[in-house]
């Protein structure tokens, strides 16, 4: 089976951390078996550039016999669904479905439209993935496929190491916030503020925000820390809480995504809510635990290669649409 993966996230040497689930992904899938190329395009810029890309999918089609396209996030079925010589395969992430937070904290007028546009493309293609149960009620007969784990990067290590690696103060208190702090989305101002109140009871509390780091690097910064937190308005499926989970690090989550499914039974997690004095007190406990969580053999199903076997199954089932 040869796979063409059509993605406007991607790791670049600008933005290492940018899109690694979908690599990971291409990975697992040529672990097993699967002929898979990439091809990438900028689609933050402009939506020109998504039609554009449809152009170069179908050059890129001409060069050489592939069974599937499978596109990432939902305005690329667009340029994936430019062209009728393959099934193509959607898969949403979750801000194409749930839409999009501006500066100001409201859903944006052209997330809205996004997500309107997402869906209609939906209706176009073979075969469509989400990657959390909670994004069925917004789109009709999809696959829930969360995006897998790497069980080899992400496992727990030495917390003193991890700390000297990365140059931390082995007596601090630190809390992971993984995602850039002027992503709106993400809440930091939420996180921030618990961590101030955790601050004035014990000074040793410092918030850890990492988004420019390479994907070791995050795999470092979670065994160096005390726990995990998460304050988004939404996420699909965050591969940060999996990743904490299969390192055996606490999580301090609001409920979003599928992050009550992930944590749900888990050792040292805790779901807050949007409330700085609650995650505040969440993450009380978590710093607290005595030892690291159980939250690996949580996650163990949802590995790269048994996710990689689901993704394949859906393939297979587009083939079987014809061409």
């Amino acid at each position: 089976m040869r796979v063409l993966v059509l993605t406007a996230m991607y790791p670049t040497p600008a933005r290492p951390a940018f899109g690694t689930f979908v690599q990971e992904q291409v990975e697992s899938l040529r672990n097993a078996g699967v002929e898979v190329e990439v091809l990438t395009f900028d689609g933050g810029s402009s939506l020109r550039n998504y039609v554009q890309a449809g152009g170069a999918l179908r050059a890129r089609l001409k060069t050489g016999k592939f069974d599937i396209v499978h596109a990432h996030y939902g305005l690329t079925g667009l340029p994936a669904r430019l062209q009728f010589t393959c099934p193509v395969v959607l898969t949403y992430h979750g801000s194409d479905i749930l839409g999009e937070v501006g500066p100001t904290g409201q859903y944006s007028r052209a997330g809205r439209f996004k997500v309107l546009l997402s869906k209609a493309l939906g209706a176009v293609v073979s075969e469509r993935i989400i990657v959390a149960e909670r994004m069925r009620s917004r789109l009709w007969d999809a696959t829930v496929i969360p995006m897998g784990v790497d069980l080899d990067l992400f496992q727990p290590r030495s917390r003193p190491d991890a700390r000297q690696a990365l140059g931390l103060d082995p007596a601090r208190k630190y809390v992971l916030f993984v995602a850039n702090p002027d992503n709106r989305c993400k809440r930091f101002d939420i996180a921030e503020a618990a961590i101030r109140i955790l601050a004035a009871e014990d000074p040793n509390v410092e918030i850890l925000p990492v988004y420019k780091a390479t994907h070791e690097q995050v795999a470092q910064y979670m065994n160096a820390s005390n726990a995990l937190v998460l304050t988004s308005d939404h996420e699909g499926s965050p591969c940060v809480v999996k990743e904490a989970l299969a390192s055996n690090l606490p999580v301090v989550s609001v409920d979003c995504g599928d992050v009550r499914e992930r944590i749900s039974g888990v050792r040292g997690c805790f779901l807050c809510e949007r409330d700085p004095q609650d995650v505040a007190a969440r993450l009380r406990e978590a710093l607290l635990l005595d030892g690291p969580t159980d939250g690996r053999g949580h996650v163990e199903s949802i590995s790269l290669p048994n996710t990689a076997r689901l993704t394949i199954g859906v393939y297979e089932r587009a083939l079987g649409q014809g061409r």
